[in-house]
C-alpha cells in the first residue's frame, strides 16, 4: 500500500505564535517529517526532544542530527545550538505543531472524542458502526486498534490515546481515505499529557467515572481534573454527559454556570435528562431499551446481556442525533450491532454452561459484569477468574477482591500482566479484600487458572457461568518485562477442542 505523506512545510509556519524569540532563518528551514523518536528521523526532519517518564529525548539530540534532522525543539533551556530551539511549553505545543504539519486534519473530519473510566472503546466502535448504518465512513482510534476507514483495523494500538504525532497522522490518513468522521478515545493520561491539543473536537462524551489510574494521578482529585480537561479546556462544540456519576453532574453544573457557547446534553437512567433511558430483559436475557430523546421516544433490542454496553449504544445514538443526523432507519437495525472483542464476549461451553470474557479491570467494571451475570442467569453458579495488572494502581486491588468474592460463588485469583512486579505481591494485595477464603483458590498461572475452572464446570451437574476478567481483547501477557502471546478467548477454545 502506498504510504501517504504530508507536504514539506517551513519551520516558521509550524511555530507561528508558539516561538517568541528572535531566530533568523526559520523561514528557510523546510520540514519534511516530524518525530519524537530519534530512530525515526530522516533527512530534513524535525526532532522533538522531550523528557519522558523513562527516557529523556534530549539525550538523543546528537543521534537525531546525525540522521539528518534539520532542527530540534527541546524542553531543556540549558541546551544552546543554532538549530536547537527551546520551547518551555513544548509538551503542550506538540499537538498544535503536529496538527499544522499534517494540515490540521481534524478540521476536515466530524470528530467524536470519548472519555470515561469504562466504556470508551465500546462507545468509539459503536459510533463507527452506527455511522456505517447511515452510509457514513467513520474511522476510529480505540484501545483495540486503529481503523482509517471504519471497516478494517489497519494498525495496532499501543496507547489508548496515541502520542500527538501519531494521532494527527492517523487523522491525516483518514482524510485521505475519504473518512468523514472519526471517533477516538481520550484517556486520563492522554488528557493530562496534552496529546489531544491541536485537535478540533465536535462532540465530547463522558461515559462513566470511577476509581482508576491512581498510580499515575496519585489521588482521585487529580484523576478527576484530568478527565475534566476534555470539556473545560479543549473547547468542544457539543458535549454529552452521563450524569449518573459525580463528575458528570459536576461538569454539567459548571458548564451551565459558564458563558461557554457549546451545546450540552445529559444522559441518565436515574433522573430526567435529554436522553433518559430504561432497560428490560427479553426471555433470552438480551437487553431491550426504552429511550426518550429530545426528538422522540424510541425502543429497540440489542444483542447483549450487558446494561453498561447498552448504555454505550445510547451515547453513540446521542452523538449523532445531537449533531442533527436522522437515525430513524437505524433503530430497527441496532440488534445487529457487534460489540468489541473481549467486552462481555460470550463463549457457550455446553447446553447448561457459558463463559464470558470481559476487559473489566477496574472495580466498577468488575462489579458491573458480575451483577449482569447474576441478573441474567438465575439458579446458576457464578465462577470468576481475574488478576490485577502490575506497575499500576495498587489501591484498587483489595477492592476488586472484595467485589469478586461478594458476587461470585467460586473465585480464582490469578495473574493479569504482572509486568515488573512480583506476581504473589499482587495476588496478596487482592486477597486483603477477602473474607471467605473457602470459595477462593489461588492459581498464579493464568492458563492453569482458566483450565481449572473449565474442568470443574465440565464435571459439575449444576449450571455454571464463568467470567474471565481483566484482559479482554489482549493477546499478550507481560511477566517480568517480557511479553508472550496469550489470549483468554484462545485458551477457552483450546480447552473445548480437547474435550
Amino acid at each position: 500500500m502506498k504510504k501517504i505523506s504530508a507536504k514539506p512545510i517551513n519551520l516558521d509556519v509550524l511555530l507561528d505564535g508558539l516561538y517568541e524569540e528572535s531566530f533568523k532563518g526559520l523561514n528557510e528551514i523546510s520540514i519534511k517529517g516530524i518525530s519524537l523518536d530519534s530512530r525515526e528521523i530522516y533527512e530534513n526532519f524535525l526532532f522533538f526532544a522531550l523528557k519522558g517518564e523513562k527516557l529523556d529525548g534530549n539525550d538523543f539530540i546528537d543521534e537525531a542530527f546525525s540522521r539528518g534532522a534539520s532542527a530540534v525543539l527541546t524542553d531543556s533551556k540549558h541546551l544552546k545550538d543554532s538549530k536547537i530551539l527551546y520551547l518551555p511549553d513544548l509538551k503542550e505545543s506538540l499537538g498544535i505543531i503536529s496538527s499544522r504539519f499534517y494540515n490540521n486534519p481534524s478540521q476536515n473530519l466530524e470528530t467524536f472524542c470519548v472519555t470515561g473510566t469504562n466504556g470508551k472503546t465500546s462507545c468509539v466502535e459503536l459510533i463507527s458502526q452506527i455511522a456505517k448504518l447511515i452510509n457514513l465512513q467513520c474511522g476510529y482510534i480505540s484501545t483495540i486498534g486503529i481503523s482509517l476507514d471504519g471497516k478494517n483495523i489497519t494498525k495496532p494500538s499501543s496507547l489508548t490515546t496515541p502520542n500527538p504525532i501519531n494521532l494527527q497522522r492517523s487523522f491525516f490518513e483518514m482524510v485521505h481515505k475519504d473518512s468523514k468522521q472519526v471517533a477516538f478515545e481520550a484517556s486520563s493520561h492522554g488528557l493530562e499529557q496534552a496529546r489531544i491539543a491541536g485537535t478540533s473536537i465536535d462532540t465530547a462524551i463522558l461515559t462513566s467515572f470511577s476509581h482508576d489510574h491512581l498510580d499515575y494521578h496519585k489521588n482521585f482529585e487529580s484523576y478527576k481534573n484530568a478527565k475534566k480537561k476534555l470539556f473545560t479546556e479543549l473547547k468542544p462544540k457539543n458535549i454529552i454527559l452521563n450524569i449518573d456519576n459525580s463528575l458528570g453532574k459536576e461538569i454539567y453544573k459548571e458548564l451551565k454556570q459558564s458563558k461557554e457557547s457549546c451545546s450540552v446534553f445529559t444522559v441518565s437512567n436515574q433522573e430526567e435528562s435529554d436522553f433518559y433511558y430504561s432497560f428490560s430483559r427479553k426471555k433470552n436475557g438480551r437487553i431491550h431499551v426504552n429511550l426518550k430523546t429530545p426528538q422522540k421516544d424510541i425502543n429497540f433490542s440489542l444483542n447483549t446481556i450487558s446494561r453498561p454496553l447498552a448504555s454505550n449504544v445510547i451515547f453513540a445514538i446521542a452523538s449523532f442525533t445531537t449533531r442533527g443526523f436522522n437515525l430513524d432507519k437505524v433503530y430497527p437495525l441496532l440488534e445487529s450491532l457487534d460489540f468489541p472483542q473481549g467486552r462481555m464476549e460470550l463463549i457457550p461451553l455446553s447446553k447448561k454452561d457459558n463463559c464470558f470474557i470481559d476487559y473489566a479491570h477496574t472495580p466498577e467494571a468488575l462489579e458491573n459484569s458480575l451483577v449482569e451475570l447474576r441478573d441474567t442467569f438465575k439458579d446458576v453458579k457464578i465462577w470468576c477468574v481475574f488478576g490485577c495488572g502490575g506497575d499500576r494502581d495498587k489501591t484498587k486491588r483489595p477492592q476488586m477482591g472484595k467485589i469478586a468474592e461478594k458476587l461470585s460463588d467460586f473465585l480464582v485469583i490469578t495473574n493479569d500482566n504482572p509486568r515488573t512486579e512480583n506476581e504473589m505481591n499482587i495476588i496478596n494485595e487482592i486477597s486483603r479484600g477477602l473474607k471467605n477464603n473457602s470459595i477462593v483458590k489461588i492459581i498464579p498461572n493464568r492458563k492453569e487458572a482458566i483450565f481449572f475452572c473449565l474442568r470443574e464446570i465440565r464435571e459439575s451437574k449444576e449450571s455454571n457461568v464463568l467470567l474471565i476478567a481483566g484482559k479482554g481483547h489482549e493477546s499478550y501477557q507481560d511477566i517480568l518485562g517480557r511479553k508472550s502471546h496469550f489470549n483468554d478467548h484462545e485458551e477457552v477454545k483450546e480447552f473445548l477442542e480437547k474435550i
